[in-house]
């Protein structure tokens, strides 16, 4: 651990000074060379924070620290005239998650764009955000994400991968493909759930860097000042993976098991726009059907085709208060009840199907959830008071995600919040309430 720690400052500093050495010099090339280099120019920021996470001991009455660490991150663009751009974020942690020590150097980010006339392109390791809906977006599926991070940045949830991205633009309208060849999976809490004695979490199955595992998906975008919407198209391994197992000849034989997370394909039609209407009113949807390659009345691990929809509205109110409220929906195809077996040899299945389902928020039929954020800035708008609340009407299952930032100086800042899950125990939230419910605070220098 010592020598990998000593390699990761080495590698993290060595990127800084190359970075800083790069951008003083761009500012010394111009000045000597005056209109030669005009085309050339580098940008270097990025933060240090420290940020500590505090929150219960699962299933007692007793507080512990779910997560304490300092980071730093450093941004680098590069710009080449109207030829090309590149840009790389590196972050470096150390502390402490989840009762382990923690040491990690993350290149979050790192791509080269190329525009060649109507062509942009952008190759590299990077994360793709896709839809207009505020938290849930049915057609975001590209890029995978961490459920597990503990930061107050929702986008620190965010992932890159690999992958092509091409954009033909035709003023408003804008076609966007996108070719991923490697398989990244998201972090998800199974290892938080609670399964009962004699199922155990093994290694994962993901597919290999065969190009017939690779996935492609395309948009078309169009985009004005009064209406944005897009229509999209996905066919690939979905990055929130199944749980399923090497199931047993015979049902007797199924007294324990050992469990996996197992890759389906899927294909994901999708649609979102955003629009303002009655002069002030903010209004946005999205909706995406989504259907798996495989069979999913046989296998375990692969969800039932489903259509998620949200459309909300969103209003900024004099005095520096803003509103967003939505409604989210799904639908379940083919849906069948799930009933807790009389038999102990076919209870291992049904947990691991009632698993299947928590995490892929197909235990109903059809679901009806609700979502809200409130933001007020106040104090010359050095200090943001932000509340983001979710409840699942039909799961009981809800979300409330506090949040105070102030703004000690230019650069300095203070944050004070929390995030807080709670639901039924046969629920998502339910099930990780204990675990993943702290508060946190977090002292922040940008530069």
């Amino acid at each position: 651990m010592k020598s990998e720690t000593t390699l990761f400052v080495f590698v993290f500093f060595m990127f800084f000074f190359l970075c800083n050495s790069l951008s003083a010099q761009s500012l010394f090339d111009k000045a000597e060379a005056g209109s030669k280099d005009k085309d050339i120019s580098y940008e270097l920021n990025g933060y240090l924070r420290s940020t500590l996470f505090i929150g219960k001991v699962p299933y007692k009455s007793e507080g512990e620290i779910k997560s304490g660490y300092g980071e730093a991150s450093l941004k680098l663009r590069v710009r080449k005239g109207m030829f090309g751009d590149a840009f790389a974020e590196m972050r470096f942690r150390r502390g402490y998650e989840f009762n382990e020590s923690i040491s990690e150097l993350n290149l979050r980010e790192a791509y080269v764009n190329a525009y060649v006339g109507p062509f942009d392109f952008r190759i590299g390791h990077q994360i793709v955000a896709w839809g207009r809906a505020d938290g849930f977006n049915p057609t975001d599926n590209i890029t995978p994400k961490n459920m597990l991070s503990r930061s107050q940045d929702e986008d620190d949830r965010r992932e890159g991968n690999f992958l092509i991205r091409s954009y033909y633009n035709l003023n408003p309208v804008r076609f966007e493909a996108i070719w991923i060849p490697f398989f990244r999976s998201s972090v998800v809490p199974t290892n938080l759930l609670p399964f009962p004695s004699g199922i155990t979490l093994i290694d994962s199955d993901y597919p290999g860097a065969n190009l017939k595992n690779s996935t492609f998906a395309l948009r078309l975008n169009l985009e004005q000042p009064s209406f944005d919407g897009s229509l999209s198209y996905f066919n690939g391994h979905n990055p929130f993976p199944g749980i399923t197992a090497n199931l047993p000849s015979s049902i007797l034989d199924v007294i324990s098991l050992d469990i996996f997370l197992k890759s389906y394909r899927m294909h994901v039609f999708g649609a979102d726009f955003s629009t303002t209407v009655a002069g002030s009113f903010g209004l946005r949807g999205e909706v995406g059907y989504r259907r798996p390659h495989g069979d999913y009345e046989s296998n375990i691990s692969i969800p039932n085709p489903d259509l998620q929809y949200v459309v909300g509205i969103d209003k900024e109110f004099p005095g520096n208060f803003n509103v967003i409220l939505q409604y989210i929906g799904r639908y379940v195809f083919d849906f069948t009840g799930l009933e807790e077996p009389d038999s102990p040899f076919e209870f291992p299945l049904y947990e691991l199907e009632l698993k299947n389902r928590m995490i892929t928020s197909q235990q109903y039929k059809l679901g009806h959830s609700v979502s809200c954020r409130a933001e007020k800035k106040l104090l010359h708008e050095t200090l943001k008071i932000e509340v983001l609340g979710m409840l699942n009407l039909t799961s009981e299952e809800f979300l409330l995600r506090p949040k105070l930032t102030y703004d000690i100086a230019d650069g300095i800042t203070f944050i004070l919040g929390g995030e807080l899950y709670s639901g039924p125990d046969d629920t998502l939230f339910g099930a990780i309430d204990s675990h993943l419910s702290a508060f946190f605070t977090e002292l922040k220098v940008s530069f």
